[in-house]
């Protein structure tokens, strides 16, 4: 799968992605920790791998407390993977 299929984002220093898993909830990391090499977000290349244990909604209705043990448990998906040259590349 493609980066640009997970509505990538660069906010403030953060990278943020929809959940390759199709979770509901955008991974959110500090991109400079990951060495990021290439054109955003075609040919973006990080490393080491990414593993996700917290998110951000990608709902504003996962918000509210109807919907918050669904995105908690969401939230900590556990996606692990690898973005190289712009694909994503579940573990």
């Amino acid at each position: 799968m493609r980066l640009t299929e997970l509505h990538p984002a660069l906010l403030d220093g953060f990278l943020e992605f929809d959940c390759p898993l199709g979770h509901p909830h955008r991974i959110s990391i500090r991109a400079e920790k990951w060495a990021p090499r290439g054109d955003f977000p075609d040919a973006l290349t990080l490393t080491p791998s990414v593993l996700a244990y917290d998110g951000v909604p990608n709902d504003d209705s996962l918000s509210d407390g109807q919907h918050k043990a669904e995105y908690d448990a969401a939230a900590k998906c556990g996606w692990h993977g690898f973005i190289e040259n712009g694909e994503v590349r579940t573990v």
